[in-house]
């Protein structure tokens, strides 16, 4: 009954931390753009794209 308890709050921990990631990782997409927030980022100074004046 306990390790029942501690498996099952275990289980709920990772799934809760896991959709956390996901639908944070999805609202920072949407707002700022999928080039921004990808999966295979590469920070702006190492990127091979020229940006202009107005660009960060």
């Amino acid at each position: 009954m306990v390790l029942e308890l501690v498996v099952s709050g275990v289980v709920g921990f990772v799934l809760l931390v896991g959709a956390s990631y996901v639908g944070t990782t999805m609202a920072l997409r949407g707002f700022f753009g999928r080039d921004r927030y990808s999966y295979k980022h590469k920070p702006p100074s190492e990127s091979s794209e020229k940006r202009g004046p107005d660009e960060r």
